[in-house]
């Protein structure tokens, strides 16, 4: 059950303390929430917090929702080490190039008009049982839902502008997704080959919270006509690199 809560507002140099009666506790900080009593009125156990969730429309790359939490034993006091974490993954496309020189049209360049994120998690709660934090919804379903993703405060954190003609040579766009991860999240690039409008949803599988996955992208053959369909085996050469996020000073906060 709830045993006490209280709203911090962190300032640099500054010291915060929480209070609560004696024995074992389980400590949970969530940041970036609305402070109104009338939000945490209904908050009577673990199990309310656990319903919890972060949302696309609050979140940002440069100020993330972070949640953390950690057990506390029934000392009369003690200073508290708790790491913060986001929800959010970051999708970094490196560099971008075509190779269809076994194919018909493979001195046709891929005219790359928008980059956008499919199946996106748009929110997602940071305490649900299990291991990993529960998505509860996503956008862009296949198709792209242009309108939703304009309606986030940060709409590039899904939709770009795409990166021209896409040739041969080795192009880096250095251009940067952010979502809540999920099974089904792709990164898909849409344009023209020659007359023909096509699509390469690549699949971006091991997605993690707080984690970069980054990109090195090489199109092999045509795409797909809807954003829906699966690619064709050996459509897109996809080399990833995996690595955590910057970490910010440590903290204390005493307890």
């Amino acid at each position: 059950m709830l045993d006490a809560y209280q709203h911090i507002v962190p300032e640099e140099g500054r010291v915060s303390y929480g209070l609560s009666r004696s024995g074992a506790k389980r400590l949970v900080v969530l940041s970036g929430l609305s402070a109104s009593a009338d939000n945490w009125y209904g908050i009577r156990c673990y199990g309310d917090l656990a319903k919890l969730s972060f949302s696309l429309e609050n979140d940002s790359p440069s100020a993330p929702l972070r949640y953390g939490e950690t057990l506390v034993m029934g000392a009369a006091s003690s200073d508290i080490l708790l790491p913060m974490a986001s929800l959010l993954t970051h999708i970094s496309l490196r560099s971008v190039s075509c190779d269809f020189q076994a194919r018909s049209y493979g001195y046709t360049c891929f005219i790359n008009s928008t980059l956008f994120l499919s199946y996106a998690g748009s929110e997602c709660r940071p305490l649900a049982a299990g291991d990993a934090p529960e998505l509860i919804s996503w956008l862009n379903g296949g198709e792209l839902d242009s309108a939703a993703v304009l309606r986030l405060p940060h709409p590039e954190m899904l939709l770009q502008e795409g990166c021209g003609a896409i040739g041969p040579e080795r192009m880096y766009p250095g251009r940067d997704f952010y979502c809540y991860p999920g099974p089904d999240t792709c990164l898909v690039l849409e344009g023209r080959l020659g007359e023909d409008v096509c699509y390469y949803p690549v699949p971006l599988k091991d997605l993690e919270p707080g984690q970069t996955l980054q990109l090195d992208l090489t199109l092999m053959r045509k795409g797909v006509p809807s954003p829906d369909m699966p690619l064709e085996s050996g459509s897109v050469l996809v080399e990833s690199l995996t690595v955590p996020w910057e970490r910010e000073a440590t903290r204390y906060v005493s307890l």
